[in-house]
């Protein structure tokens, strides 16, 4: 998916034990290239109607088979801040290089996606947004609403392709750009974490980001911050089908205005080579 860039440095969080939200960005700002709309073809695109930390552990997680899982969601209440990680139900607490917070850097509420358990449970495994990739953490669910769907995505990068299905049924189907060589798109099952509007639709992001729970595996830092993966648009369609990007996924700005309406929070997305 794209790393896309944002000009947004947030400021300290409050947490009882210390640390701050790091700042993030989404590279595909620089590479961006100029709007040549008038001069190529339209991509092919398929839209269908509708305590002080112990450890830290990290642990590579396993979709099954897609259209056969429902997928839980827990997303923070106001009442929670800092997030506490724990190894086990009752167990240790657990740390990463920085913290989980609520809300995030844009403000919006923290979305974690159940990978063990169900929103009747006190306790769930969650997958996390934070490095390294594919990071897993139980939570108390007390303070978070949960809800699931069935709603899921796959990116396969031999083929340059997004498609995006409600239970067994592909809701939408688009070529898509992908990393270049030197920042490949990360490989593994994320997470759609947030949903962003762009106050610009014409610009390089187009009109949504759909952040995702992974960051670049070539890059530590870009425009000053943590290089997440993002699927978003894009004001170049001519690239489309190409590998151009920092390691995010662009795709046609009608498709992901689709998916902004029709993806919720959560939503897993499996990166395949």
């Amino acid at each position: 998916m794209v790393l896309v860039v944002l000009a947004l440095i947030a400021s300290g969080c409050g947490g009882d034990d210390g640390g701050a939200l790091e700042p993030v960005a989404f590279s595909d700002g620089k590479d961006a290239e100029p709007v040549l709309r008038d001069s190529v073809p339209p991509p092919s695109t398929t839209i269908a109607a509708q305590p002080e930390p112990v450890e830290t552990t990290t642990t590579t997680s396993t979709l099954p088979p897609l259209g056969e899982h429902e997928t839980w969601v827990a997303v923070a209440t106001p009442a929670i801040g800092r997030v506490e990680l724990f190894d086990a139900p009752n167990g240790n607490p657990v740390a990463f290089e920085f913290g989980v917070f609520n809300p995030t850097f844009w403000d919006t509420a923290l979305a974690l996606r159940i990978v063990e358990g169900t929103g009747a449970d006190e306790w769930v495994k969650v997958a996390l947004p934070v490095r390294p990739n594919h990071s897993e953490a139980w939570i108390r669910t007390e303070g978070f609403d949960t809800f699931s769907h069935n709603v899921h995505a796959e990116v396969i990068l031999s083929s340059r392709t997004v498609r995006v299905f409600e239970g067994s049924e592909v809701i939408a189907e688009t070529e898509a750009v992908i990393g270049k060589p030197s920042t490949p798109t990360p490989l593994g099952d994320f997470y759609v974490n947030e949903l962003l509007p762009r106050s610009n639709p014409d610009g390089a992001f187009g009109p949504w980001i759909l952040s995702l729970s992974a960051f670049s595996e070539a890059l530590d830092t870009f425009g000053g911050g943590l290089p997440v993966i993002a699927i978003h648009g894009t004001n170049n369609p001519g690239l489309i089908g190409g590998a151009h990007s920092n390691g995010c996924i662009r795709i046609p700005n009608d498709v992901v205005t689709f998916l902004a309406e029709n993806v919720p929070l959560g939503a897993p997305v499996r990166i395949s080579a």
